[in-house]
């Protein structure tokens, strides 16, 4: 039986000499990540260049927590618009390169490498933000009756307090279609809605006063409040990859009523906030085949309006959309989108 330092050495020598073969031990918890920046840009250049590859897309490069000198583009070949089979599964292939310095070119990688980057792959979506909305309606008429004072209708929406966290987990290894058309191709991978990690604190309460002073009539007014929360009906379904346009993430909003809630009741449509404006468009981060940032995992500043993706030709679609006289809309929110690496994969 060995004495201990005797041990102690062999087990140096082994650390020693997979860190000359460039296959150190990964710390725990370390898993594969998706590269970006120059390192990206390489590598689907170095891609692009065999002749192979034609007519494929590349879904995502990552490189191997064994040794980052090691990496593997998943790719795929699209169906034609019209041509894809119901219920078809698109195959990933998987091309591995080694990266020395500015070079890299495809190689087989070692057995350990292998298995670390043929391990199932997914990334978390985490969309952070925080604000509020107040909307102001006020329309005087004339009165049905002969005396002093019009019929007034005056209407208040305000949606506060207003903050979020939604988390979706994107499985870049499950392709649910693949489909070239002549406006881009599109991508679409396996979603799921994190509602553990997910929380949406937010509550609108929207009233109307409708009174007729010439008549001398009271006041009626009527309310209605809503409180959000994470969940609906399709919650995966709020994070989507438009061609060419980077990642739209949006709230799945799950609303609760209680109140004088008839639509009939009230002048003001939906607030921008209920009608979807704090989705966030973040052509920074192309997750399905773009070249993403240096670091793909630091936090994205989103905000609205620039960033917000319900406009309808460049203008927002609010309930005062046409009645600026008599109707304000103040909406603000403020937020980060960000990757997230998952352990284990």
């Amino acid at each position: 039986m060995p004495s201990r330092p005797l041990a102690a050495a062999r087990g140096a020598a082994v650390v020693l000499a997979l860190c000359v073969l460039g296959l150190a031990v990964p710390a725990a918890g370390m898993g594969a990540r998706l590269a970006g920046g120059s390192t990206q840009r390489a590598i689907a250049r170095a891609f692009s260049a065999q002749r192979s590859h034609r007519g494929q897309v590349v879904v995502s490069i990552r490189t191997s927590s064994v040794s980052r000198a090691w990496a593997v583009v998943r790719s795929v070949t699209p169906q034609r618009a019209g041509q894809a089979k119901s219920g078809a599964t698109p195959a990933l292939h998987s091309t591995y390169y080694h990266l020395a310095g500015r070079r890299v070119r495809p190689a087989p990688p070692p057995r350990a490498v292998r298995r670390d980057l043929a391990r199932p792959f997914s990334v978390a979506v985490v969309y952070r933000g925080s604000g509020a909305e107040a909307i102001a309606y006020s329309q005087l008429y004339r009165s049905a009756c002969q005396g002093m004072g019009g019929f007034t209708d005056s209407a208040d929406d305000t949606v506060a307090p207003m903050a979020w966290t939604v988390r979706y987990i994107v499985d870049l290894d499950d392709l649910l279609a693949a489909v070239r058309s002549p406006s881009g191709t599109a991508l679409a991978p396996n979603v799921a809605f994190d509602a553990i990690g997910s929380r949406i604190d937010a509550s609108e309460t929207v009233s109307r006063t409708l009174q007729d002073k010439g008549c001398n009539q009271k006041a009626n007014t009527v309310t209605c409040t809503t409180t959000f929360s994470a969940g609906g009906l399709d919650p995966g379904g709020q994070l989507s990859f438009p061609a060419g346009a980077g990642l739209e993430v949006g709230l799945p909003l799950a609303p609760l009523q209680r109140g004088a809630c008839n639509p009939d009741n009230f002048t003001l449509g939906p607030s921008l906030w209920a009608s979807g404006a704090a989705t966030a468009l973040v052509s920074r981060l192309p997750l399905l085949g773009g070249t993403l940032p240096a670091n793909p995992y630091a936090p994205i500043r989103v905000s609205w309006p620039e960033q917000a993706a319900t406009t309808t030709q460049g203008f927002a679609v609010s309930p005062c959309q046409g009645d600026a006289a008599v109707c304000t809309d103040k909406f603000r929110w403020r937020g980060t989108v960000a990757l997230q690496a998952l352990p284990g994969t």
